[in-house]
């Protein structure tokens, strides 16, 4: 008899195969067919990746008429489900026949836990209940793609988890219902439909209102005066000491102080010096994980994306987790070892050997998954760029939370001159114990010489500054994400997908965060008419009731229906204000988004985007700056003038992409030189760099449609034409300039130019950025 294994995704699918068959598995693709094969022709084992979910669910088609579909209706609707993934769904009923297991091997959490039910309601509607099969289904919980827990995970089977995967439905569908009736309700109001409709969701709303209220915090915040005074003391080493009671608020009162104490010595009233500790760090949870990644540069959605490719290729274990205490049965010693074998073998061996090893704890414990952690050492040269980066960012956390804890030494000195207390402080690293190991954090150290009580001390330097209260800061990834989780806005394996769909429905952008006008407006519209939407309460008792199907407290058609009801509330209440909605929406369109400042006025420029076009214009009244301009992507100012027009350069953002420095009017000849690259070997015609409606970069002829001629592009990197012309095809041969990269190529792909292999530039002419 056969056994069907069914995974999430085929990188998963190909490792666990190769693990269970001792690397005897072998692909089979056939009539739209896609599975792994090992064992014997007795007992075959097949293994199947759904890539994802085989199945989407959504409103019945004809609801999906926006003009005509009411959206009380539309609340109330049942939910139907369609195949999206016709490859794993013919695969699965394919496969269905003569099996005596089925194995569900999905991710372990509460998305993998739906895909794997859905895959086996395919099986159990389209297949067993034709043929009379009843299989046995079991399911392989494991943390790490690794031999040890893959095969530890196949021979301790358990049962799928129904309740765990209802909570992940439940979602879906709440999901679903709330972004499509509110969706429609604000982009008909605000006549925004099409490509430029508004997306509104039941997670996404609340993070964007938390992210315009600090921004509109920012904006109301008035600076207030306050004076500082310092004191610059001699020593052996020169250290400073501040007045113990500022900020003054008073000028008068600032003065009057300075007055009393300038141009006078100190005399040391109290000196105090004691060892602190430097706590380890906890091991990394999801949410912990996405923070320092961004920290390093490596922005939330990329990191994840980035770690889950580590996951199925068996270098760390399961990235999606809320656990910070690795578990009795983690062999720790066994991990180091391995690492042993990495370019990181010398910090592992400095762990090993400590007489005991004690790792750092968190708060959180769970027993679903451990904390992030490596679990298998790459080859050598396999991982590069921002993959080498992130696993080494897990390696080291790794390290740290299992090395010494560091000390410090904090010394504290009163210091009295002339009647007023000034307070120095020094801190020493004395022990850095695990800050040697992990480089992103760092003890900002200050000299501060032993003093004694009593000790008089001159002075060299006396300081009245002025400054201005700040307004709270802009929320970074890192802290918007921690603080969605305090808030328990989403998920821990959402949240980064959240913060990527504002970006991408253009109402954020930036790191920091800033709001745009449009997000701006539209929850400026949510608090005009006090719409819980905006809060995170309401998302956080849908979740604590999510949480509550899981554990098998609710069933998911209560709170699906209890979601249903809230919706209703919220969607009356918009429509007791549409006029309001309207205009303050349409108003925010026509105002457009802050570029930057003009060179010239000193004014705002502006963005206004209509479509596929947009217009940018200088706040000031006759300005040059006035120009119609089409462009994918998002823009800012550069800061620098046009070499040719001196006219401004703006950057043009877009994903997958280097930045595109451009003139700011269109038709200006700097952005045609920077195009052209060469003659085209058909017509003679200018080969100019094209955008597609996809937000990919081609080559194409100035003659089109006339001539039909294109190149594919590499995304990344700077082009120039050199001026030099194919052999072998006739195409212009380029240079892609990346950091220092330089190299020479035909960008006709297959070209026998190419297959010599693409030639390495020493020096080229920078080409313009």
């Amino acid at each position: 008899m056969n056994t069907l294994i069914i995974t999430e995704k085929a990188d998963a699918a190909r490792r666990i195969a190769f693990i269970l068959s001792d690397g005897e598995s072998k692909q089979k693709r056939q009539k739209g067919l896609s599975y792994l094969e090992f064992g014997s022709d007795a007992s075959k084992n097949y293994v199947v990746p759904l890539s994802g979910h085989v199945v989407e669910i959504d409103f019945p088609k004809e609801l999906n008429d926006w003009n005509r579909t009411e959206l009380e209706k539309l609340i109330d609707a049942g939910i139907v489900k369609s195949v999206t993934n016709k490859v794993a769904y013919n695969s699965l009923l394919a496969l269905a026949s003569s099996l005596e297991k089925v194995i569900i091997a999905t991710d372990y959490d509460r998305e993998g836990e739906l895909i794997g039910a859905e895959a086996l309601e395919i099986l159990e509607n389209d297949a067993f209940s034709r043929s009379g099969q009843r299989p046995e289904v079991l399911r392989a919980r494991f943390s790490a793609l690794t031999q040890e827990e893959v095969k530890n995970a196949f021979s301790d089977l358990t049962r799928l988890d129904r309740k765990l995967a209802d909570s992940a439905s439940a979602r879906e569908e709440i999901d679903l219902i709330w972004g499509a009736v509110l969706t429609r309700f604000f982009s008909l109001v605000s006549h925004r439909l099409g490509k430029n409709f508004l997306s509104i969701g039941r997670v996404q709303t609340p993070t964007l209102a938390m992210i315009v209220k600090r921004e509109l915090e920012i904006r109301k915040f008035k600076p207030q005066p306050y004076w500082n005074i310092s004191i610059t003391f001699r020593k052996r080493h020169d250290f400073e000491a501040r007045f113990r009671d500022q900020p003054i608020f008073s000028e008068d009162e600032a003065k009057r102080i300075f007055s009393e104490i300038d141009g006078k010595s100190g005399t040391v009233e109290e000196f105090s010096t004691e060892e602190q500790r430097i706590p380890r760090p906890i091991p990394f949870n999801t949410t912990e994980f996405l923070r320092e990644a961004s920290r390093i540069g490596v922005p939330p959605g990329k990191a994840m994306t980035i770690a889950e490719t580590l996951y199925t290729r068996g270098l760390i274990s399961y990235p999606r987790t809320d656990n910070t205490v690795y578990q009795r049965s983690i062999n720790l010693k066994g991990v180091l070892k391995k690492l042993q074998s990495s370019e990181f073998a010398e910090l592992a061996t400095r762990v090993l050997e400590l007489e005991q090893i004690r790792p750092s704890r968190g708060r959180t414990e769970t027993t679903d998954h451990p904390p992030i952690y490596p679990v298998s050492a790459p080859k050598k040269g396999e991982l590069k760029g921002d993959y080498s980066k992130i696993y080494e960012l897990v390696v080291r956390r790794f390290l740290a939370t299992l090395y010494l804890e560091g000390k410090k030494e904090v010394s504290t000195a009163t210091i009295d001159v002339g009647g007023y207390k000034f307070i120095a402080s020094g801190v020493k690293v004395i022990e850095p114990g695990w800050l040697d190991l992990y480089p992103y954090r760092r003890v900002q150290e200050a000299i501060l010489d032993k003093l004694e009580t009593g000790e008089r001390l001159d002075a060299r330097d006396w300081k009245l500054i002025r400054e201005e209260t700040k307004p709270p800061p802009r929320y970074d990834l890192a802290s918007l994400i921690k603080r969605m989780e305090e808030l328990n806005l989403g998920t821990k394996s959402t949240r980064h997908e959240i913060i990527d769909k504002l970006v991408r429905r253009g109402f954020i952008e930036g790191n920091p965060v800033r709001p745009t006008n449009l997000g701006i407006a539209l929850v400026e519209t949510l608090l005009l008419v006090e719409s819980k939407v905006t809060e995170p309460d309401m998302t956080a008792e849908l979740e604590a009731e999510m949480d509550r199907i899981a554990k098998g407290e609710l069933e998911k058609g209560q709170v699906v229906e209890n979601s249903r009801r809230m919706l209703r509330e919220v969607l009356q209440q918009f429509r007791q204000h549409e006029d309001a909605v309207r205009n303050t929406i349409q108003k925010s369109l026509r105002m457009g988004d802050d570029l930057g400042v003009c060179p010239v006025h000193g004014t705002p420029v502006k963005f206004i985007r209509n479509k596929e076009l947009g217009k940018i214009k200088c706040d000031t009244e006759g300005c040059r700056i006035d120009f119609v301009v089409k462009i994918r992507g998002s823009i800012q100012l550069s800061g620098e003038l046009c070499p040719v027009c001196s006219l401004p350069l703006i950057k043009v953002i877009r994903k997958g992409q280097s930045p595109d420095i451009r003139c700011v009017d269109p038709g200006c000849s700097y952005n045609q030189q920077k195009d052209a690259l060469g003659k085209c070997p058909k017509d003679g015609g200018t080969l100019l760099v094209r955008q597609s409606k996809f937000g990919k970069r081609f080559l194409g002829c100035s003659n089109f449609p006339n001539c039909d001629v294109t190149y594919a592009l590499p995304q990344m990197g700077m082009l120039k034409g050199i001026g030099e012309t194919c052999e072998f095809c006739g195409a212009p041969i380029l240079v892609s300039l990346r950091g220092k990269r330089r190299w020479k190529f035909c960008p006709k792909i297959d070209c026998q130019f190419n297959k010599k292999g693409m030639k390495k530039v020493g020096s080229v002419q920078k080409a313009d950025s």
